[in-house]
């Protein structure tokens, strides 16, 4: 396992009260992360990203983390599957299969721009 970016951890700390006074506040969050990034960083800092999608226990969390992910592959202009991505593909999958919004939007949207048909 790796050691989670803190800046990232600290976005879901009191997220609903963060949000009550900024819609924005999750895109505003995700942008502070990645506002400076090379597409090198950016593919680097996926395995942050999963690990805290597999912590995570609540659809709009996922949703929201879920598009995070898919801006950092945009951001690293590759559709390459991360090998974290990789190795923990199908445990990723059952996870957000529990949440229904997120499984059939957002991680959709996650296989389509990897290109993955399963």
């Amino acid at each position: 396992m790796i050691k989670t970016n803190n800046r990232l951890l600290e976005i879901y700390v009191e997220w609903e009260d963060k949000l009550d006074k900024d819609e924005w506040y999750f895109d505003n969050s995700f942008q502070s992360i990645t506002k400076e990034m090379s597409p090198e960083e950016a593919f680097n800092f996926i395995p942050n990203v999963i690990e805290v999608l597999f912590e995570l226990d609540d659809d709009f969390l996922v949703w929201e983390t879920l598009y995070f992910l898919i801006e950092l592959y945009i951001l690293a202009d590759t559709t390459e599957i991360h090998p974290l991505l990789e190795s923990n593909w199908s445990v990723l999958t059952n996870h957000i299969k529990k949440y229904e919004d997120s499984y059939t939007t957002p991680f959709k949207e996650l296989k389509r721009h990897l290109r993955i048909t399963t």
